[in-house]
């Protein structure tokens, strides 16, 4: 007797359901379960400290690809498994200049031609030399005593238009005269008296623990925003760090940028923004192919506030059609030139994304979390996919304290729809999250995994090394790409992570320990029944147990673990009413398909009623025999 592994239907009663409440560390193919595999990172110890706040993964116009992870403070860069500070030195550049400090001590031995080396923004140096006659230029004189040595170093730098120097004492703090973009080395030919620090510049990022950052690709630019800071953009081949866009509009553009954007998205060739500092309903975009023009009006840039009680705007997909996610409205968003320039079409009036970071797409595929559970979009069509299958697990399982912590995305190869999210299973005193939520939106199905990590997202994976091969594929023999394709020079797109070391990370490990139920049945109706083995229709050796009911209300008794035999039988001996198989994989065990299990089992009592059969006939038997002998005694 056959019985299969449906879909996880956890909001689906134990009995009578036609799935399973049972599916994890695995999702749903065609007509099978398949592995979810563990996470590999691919970069070394981290320095990044905390938990990451949004991540995106870019190509630029020559296929280069740029990926960056951004935490509460500051933005990183990953390249080479490595992770550079993009926003100078744990700081974000918010129109802020870049100092420095010299510090003088041992004066009474510095000598001559001592060098103090401060570097310029654009990475040029100029040297100031110390000297004990009359000082001119960039010399500064040595006198006897610290203070007045650090005085005449600050005349010396303030004489020099690159730099301005201010005096406490021993100590002059400089400060370069443009924004800094990296934390430029100064140096010290006599570093045990006249001590340098580095060039930092900006300050940290000022949102929260619960504001994520969205990261939007325009073109060769990169877009990063939180709603708290002003937005931030990066040039793709050119810039060596984030930078306020406004700057780019101020040297080249018209206009004025919005000042804070929660969201962004690209529809057609424009930059959409979303909820607007002192305007959470708006939307504004720039210049047609053009995000230094922002005046309305010029080069078809404008902006709409939307109307209605549809509530903030916290999500903006990109293609050539867009969706504005307000917490309780979807409006689409068409391109239709001339004066107007987009047409506002409100698709669903009363249902919207609860948190915008649940919100992701795989071209005009929409997935998203309404105040109601799970929904798709496909063209201007909303539908639950959740609805009497998830939600109300879902709803349940959510520790709702730590909700900003929910990222989504879409693995495209596999089709997969992902949420990670913390779970009232996890304390959530690290900030991780510790469960997945997986769709299958082609064969419409539902899985969870248990995995920690803070943040989910598509990456491209350059893979330039042995070592990198190996996050590929455990086995190299397994690789069956040709290693001079452009595969492995162009990036290749990946479901990635930031997991619970901070790390860089794919799933592309081994296999995670699975664990299926079959649906709770009667085997024969109205009657007990007693299983005697149990083949897993599994390609991998695993363990069975049969859990076991005579009512309804009773609780359920599981039979203990049996393992597969050399025949690829579990024996198991267990007898009731109503009956689930449970099958687990252990992890890291190789295996691609898990359809079911096949049972053997009888009907319980079989053996007392063909006795008490067998009573009644002879008893009728006797009978029979004892009313002939009186007919023939008569």
């Amino acid at each position: 007797m056959q019985l299969p592994f449906g879909e996880w239907l956890p909001d689906q009663p134990e009995h009578l359901n036609p799935g399973s409440t049972v599916a994890t560390n695995v999702y749903f193919a065609a007509t099978s379960y398949k592995p979810v595999k563990g996470l590999v990172p691919y970069t070394g110890t981290s320095n990044i400290t905390k938990n990451a706040k949004g991540a995106g993964s870019f190509r630029d116009n020559n296929n280069t690809v740029f990926t960056f992870v951004a935490t509460k403070d500051t933005i990183y860069q990953l390249a080479g498994g490595v992770f550079t500070d993009k926003g100078a030195g744990g700081k974000f550049l918010n129109n802020s200049f870049a100092t420095c400090t010299i510090t003088v001590s041992d004066f009474a031995n510095i000598g001559a031609g001592k060098t103090i080396t401060l570097r310029k923004n654009d990475n040029s140096i100029v040297v100031f030399t110390s000297t004990v006659g009359t000082a001119s230029g960039t010399q500064f004189k040595v006198e006897t005593n610290e203070n007045t040595t650090a005085s005449n170093l600050r005349v010396a730098i303030n004489a020099n238009a690159n730099f301005s120097a201010t005096v406490t004492g021993a100590v002059v703090t400089v400060t370069r005269a443009t924004i800094g973009r990296n934390n430029l080395v100064n140096a010290s030919s006599d570093t045990a008296r006249l001590t340098t620090t580095d060039f930092l510049g900006g300050t940290p990022l000022l949102g929260a623990d619960t504001d994520f950052i969205t990261f939007t690709q325009f073109g060769n630019h990169v877009i990063a925003t939180n709603g708290v800071n002003a937005p931030q953009y990066f040039l793709m081949g050119t810039s060596s760090s984030f930078v306020d866009l406004q700057t780019l509009v101020t040297a080249s553009g018209s206009g004025t940028v919005p000042s804070k954007f929660r969201t962004s998205g690209v529809i057609r060739d424009f930059l959409v923004t979303g909820n607007i500092e002192n305007a959470k309903n708006r939307v504004a975009w720039s210049g047609i192919n053009d995000i230094s023009t922002w005046e309305a009006g010029v080069s078809s840039s404008d902006f709409q506030d939307l109307p209605g009680a549809g509530g903030e705007v916290v999500a903006i997909t990109s293609g050539e059609i867009g969706y504005v996610f307000r917490q309780d409205q979807i409006v689409r968003m068409d391109f239709v030139g001339g004066n107007v320039v987009f047409r506002f079409s409100v698709i669903s009036p009363n249902r919207g994304a609860v948190f915008g970071q649940t919100v992701c797409q795989d071209n005009r595929q929409v997935f998203f979390y309404a105040s109601d559970g799970f929904f798709q979009i496909n063209g201007d069509e909303v539908t639950p996919i959740g609805a009497e299958k998830i939600n109300r697990f879902f709803d349940a399982d959510l520790n709702k304290a730590y909700t900003d912590r929910i990222s989504a995305a879409v693995d495209p190869f596999n089709t997969l729809a992902i949420w990670l999210y913390p779970s009232k299973d996890n304390p959530n005193v690290t900030g991780l999250c510790d469960k997945l939520l997986i769709y299958n939106y082609v064969t419409q199905k539902w899985s969870i995994a248990k995995v920690k990590a803070s943040q989910i997202f598509k990456q491209f994976i350059v893979v330039d090394t042995v070592e990198l091969m190996d996050i590929i594929s455990a086995d190299l023999d397994q690789i069956n790409i040709s290693l001079d394709t452009s595969f492995w020079t162009n990036g290749h797109l990946y479901l990635g992570a930031i997991d619970e070391d901070f790390k860089a990370a794919i799933f592309s490990g081994k296999n995670l320990e699975a664990e299926i139920e079959t649906k709770e049945t009667e085997l024969f109706p109205g009657k007990r029944a007693n299983i005697t083995n149990v083949r897993p229709i599994v390609d991998a050796t695993s363990n069975v147990t049969i859990k076991t009911r005579d009512k309804l209300a009773d609780a359920v008794t599981t039979s203990p673990s049996s393992p597969m035999n050399d025949t690829g039988i579990n024996p198991v001996r267990q007898s009731g009413r109503y009956f689930r198989a449970n099958v687990k994989i252990p992890a890291e065990t190789i295996w691609s398909d898990a359809q079911g299990v096949d049972l053997t089992a009888v009907p319980g009592g079989d053996r007392w009623v063909i006795k008490l059969t067998l009573i009644m006939f002879v008893t009728q038997l006797k009978q029979k025999n004892f009313f002939k002998d009186k007919l023939k005694k008569q």
